[in-house]
């Protein structure tokens, strides 16, 4: 019975895996055609480079869960302790306890577990960046400290904002601001882009 319930749970973590990266390597495919002119590599290098890093670094997360659940628990904890405690500046009474916000008027819980940090996202645009061959090292690293901060914070809001539009209104926005934080990783994407693309204009030419 353990070795089936074992079985199961494999086949269902390869399905969903192979399942979230092709819907991953599709957005990729729509950020390459968006950046067609920014872009420097063929489709094909630029589909395959993206899908080893964002394989590896998904499997990596999957890793960091099974071998120290702690960590997520915590990051999840801490989130909630965050997010509660800008929603009580707003003047809504909350509770947390662990990674579980509840709402006392109206009465509603939140659960901020480890989906709800944005790793899948975090792990695209970072992939995304691996996919453009001519950046350097610096341009990379920039691209990813700038780039997670800029997405770490927008999560942020994201949650946040969920939470409180749907205690003042009861509209469940949830599954709608996670399509906007997608469409907002290609922007932030676009941005790096235009910046190791950007050409220097006729009067910056013209300086000594």
């Amino acid at each position: 019975m353990t070795n089936n319930l074992a079985f199961n749970n494999l086949v269902y973590f390869i399905v969903f895996l192979v399942g979230t990266s092709v819907l991953f390597v599709v957005f990729a495919l729509v950020c390459r055609f968006v950046a067609a002119r920014r872009a420097s590599q063929s489709i094909q290098v630029f589909l395959t480079r993206f899908a080893v890093a964002f394989a590896f670094l998904y499997l990596l997360e999957f890793a960091v869960i099974m071998l120290w659940p702690s960590v997520p628990r915590a990051l999840a904890g801490g989130m909630a302790n965050l997010v509660g405690g800008i929603l009580g500046f707003a003047g809504i009474s909350h509770s947390v306890s662990g990674w579980t916000l509840a709402l006392q008027n109206p009465s509603l819980s939140f659960d901020i577990g480890w989906g709800c940090l944005g790793g899948e996202l975090f792990w695209c645009y970072i992939a995304l960046l691996f996919a453009e061959t001519k950046a350097t090292r610096k341009q990379h690293l920039m691209g990813i400290m700038v780039g997670l901060a800029i997405l770490l914070a927008f999560n942020f809001i994201r949650i946040t904002l969920s939470i409180y539009i749907e205690a003042a209104t009861g509209f469940n926005i949830h599954y709608l601001f996670y399509y906007i934080n997608i469409f907002f990783v290609m922007l932030v994407w676009l941005g790096w882009l235009w910046t190791i693309r950007r050409r220097p204009t006729r009067f910056a030419g013209a300086m000594p």
